[in-house]
């Protein structure tokens, strides 16, 4: 397998060959009519496939004697084109998520491996990259600027710097700079240099694209980020904000995974106000691989739009060559000519858009799963990542020790599964054996930690209220951007057994109840990603999802808003592993009202 992303000179010339009829084509998809992405028809046109290429499309008779695949009355559109996913959130490692993502129907996909970066840094995204780039997917990467994201809050395993980033951004199937942040660009420009935008001019210069994280960037601030280079955002909550975005010329990403429905809250507006459809991709960000189904993943995104009044032409552009064109590799991908990746997915119609094939880099996909004929080896470094030693009972410790009423009032964050925002309730419990005990009130309470992989020291503690299980404890080490070890418990005995059952497996996800463990999923590659097969890692996700919700667990996604509890820049409280954090002061609060945060 050729695994590079650019055609080389002898794929050029065959292709070249077989368009003026001097050779004959590897087969051709015959009878069907095709989405021209540039002219927005279904035309007729038999597609001629030169080894990863399309060669030729046309009405004309190939005079060679040459495999001929029968698609009459079909629709034929490009393959998907993934603009904005992290990987690592499907809970699956590269090989096994290209799988689900092939048959779903996406042949291309851009990510930037961020979340491995905070673990491995820049090896680990190497790592990742070369993974991907194995598999039948088109990978193109984009590179974190730095890691974390957040160096003056965020506590990660391991970083990357501004040369580590350069190096990455230099390799050929670097397209852009990763998730810049808005509110950062605009603290740079208020109190830094033109120094610290190095990285920027460089990207610009090769031709690259910063793609911005631009969440409540409007007005002036959003110039700002546009004047040092941000060409897209893909965090827009409200319509108004994706009039304005696309007005003063950012390419919009309207996202819909696991827990982001902006493709369904504001896709409409497009169609309302008669913006134009070329400057909006739809992406999905993070997405459990339980979720990456025909129905549910790419295809939903073009259903949604199409409901909202978008032209099918329009909705399938939105999934391909709009995203591709924004990468400027629009030739290649996300589109059906001469010269472009033979990736073609086959409908029944564009009505209906029953998926009935997929074909990527010329080659036929299965749309039923089937089992990996090789289980990719990672190197230790990525398969050794939580550090630390197990927790001890002696260290959850929610209170001062020499608190001497026999009621404290604590702070305990709750969730908005409509926004996903947090906020702070004050629930009074009584004082236990020296710290808070949550049995004592009929508020669903639970005892929350973040665990630092590495350092002992670093071992937050707050409260979480209303997230449903009735008893028992679950531990994840999925925490975005950082990845700690987030663990919640109704009874701090469970919430141990959970979490250091969570650092025995290197990493994971894993139910207890009644004192038992009663599910688990090994995440082990980097602490992140399974590396089990596709089908055993969905079902184990359902099972725990099953018992979750059994046990009184109420929430959208029971496993999906664990992984952004600790998330340092998402409104309004988070835990991470010094506490209890407010995302707006930027500062640690306490957990207990009137009093100190425990070390």
């Amino acid at each position: 397998m050729n695994h590079s992303f650019f055609p080389n000179d002898s794929e050029r010339f065959h292709m070249g060959r077989v368009a003026l009829g001097l050779e004959a084509p590897d087969f051709i998809l015959h009878g069907a009519k095709y989405l021209n992405v540039y002219t927005r028809e279904f035309l007729d046109g038999d597609i001629w496939i030169s080894g990863r290429f399309i060669a030729r499309i046309s009405t004309d008779i190939c005079k060679f004697t040459t495999k001929i695949i029968d698609v009459s009355g079909k629709f034929l559109a490009p393959g998907f084109v993934e603009g904005h996913i992290h990987v690592e959130s499907s809970l699956a490692d590269p090989v096994t998520f290209s799988q689900a993502a092939l048959r779903c129907g996406v042949t291309s996909v851009f990510t930037d491996f961020h979340e491995v970066g905070a673990v491995a840094g820049r090896p680990g995204i190497k790592e990742m990259c070369e993974a991907l780039r194995e598999t039948d997917v088109k990978a193109l990467f984009i590179t974190p600027p730095q890691l974390p994201f957040l160096p003056e809050l965020q506590h990660t395993l391991s970083t990357l710097n501004t040369v580590e980033a350069l190096d990455l951004l230099n390799e050929d199937e670097s397209v852009g700079l990763a998730e810049v942040n808005g509110q950062e660009i605009v603290k740079t420009l208020k109190n830094g240099d033109a120094n610290d935008l190095a990285l920027f001019d460089k990207a610009v210069r090769q031709r690259k694209t910063p793609e911005g994280h631009l969440f409540l960037t409007r007005g002036e601030e959003l110039d700002a980020c546009l004047a040092v280079g941000i060409s897209s955002d893909h965090e827009p909550r409200k319509q108004e904000e994706v009039i304005e975005k696309i007005r003063k010329g950012v390419f919009v990403m309207l996202r819909n995974g696991t827990i982001a429905r902006e493709v369904e809250t504001l896709v409409g507006v497009i169609a309302r106000e008669n913006l134009p459809t070329d400057r909006v991709g739809l992406v999905t960000d993070d997405m459990m691989i339980s979720h990456m189904t025909s129905d549910d993943y790419m295809l939903h995104k073009v259903r949604l739009a199409v409901k909202s009044g978008i032209p099918v032409p329009e909705a399938l552009r939105m999934v391909s060559y709009n995203i591709a064109e924004h990468y400027r590799l629009g030739e290649l991908i996300g589109t059906l000519r001469s010269g472009s990746y033979a990736d073609i997915l086959v409908f029944d119609s564009p009505e209906t858009l029953q998926l009935e094939r997929v074909i990527a880099s010329g080659h036929p996909i299965p749309l039923k799963s089937e089992p990996s004929k090789t289980k990719r080896t990672y190197s230790p470094e990525l398969l050794h990542t939580i550090l630390r030693p197990p927790l001890t009972k002696e260290e959850l410790q929610f209170i001062p020790k020499d608190y001497q009423d026999e009621e404290v009032t604590i702070r305990s964050i709750e969730m908005n599964q409509i926004n996903r925002f947090t906020e702070l309730v004050e629930v009074p419990v009584k004082v236990k054996n020296g710290d808070a005990d949550l049995s004592s009130s009929d508020e669903n309470l639970f005892y929350l930690i973040c665990a630092n992989r590495q350092r002992k020291d670093l071992l937050g503690k707050a409260f979480l209220k209303d997230y449903g299980l009735k008893n028992g404890a679950i531990a994840v080490s999925q925490a975005h951007d950082h990845h700690g070890i987030v663990a919640l418990g109704r009874s701090k005995e469970d919430l141990l057994v959970a979490a250091n059952r969570v650092i025995e497996l290197q990493g994971g996800i894993v139910l207890v109840q009644n004192g038992q463990i009663t599910e688990e999923l090994p995440l082990p590659v980097a602490g992140l990603m399974s590396d089990l097969p596709m089908e055993e890692t969905i079902s184990r996700i359902h099972d725990i999802e099953d018992k979750l919700r059994n046990g009184g667990v109420k929430w959208y996604q029971p496993l999906f808003f664990l992984f952004w509890l600790g998330m340092e820049v998402a409104p309004f409280f988070r835990i991470t592993d010094r506490g209890l954090f407010d995302t707006e002061e930027e500062k640690v609060i306490s957990c207990i009202v009137g009093g100190k945060q425990v070390d």
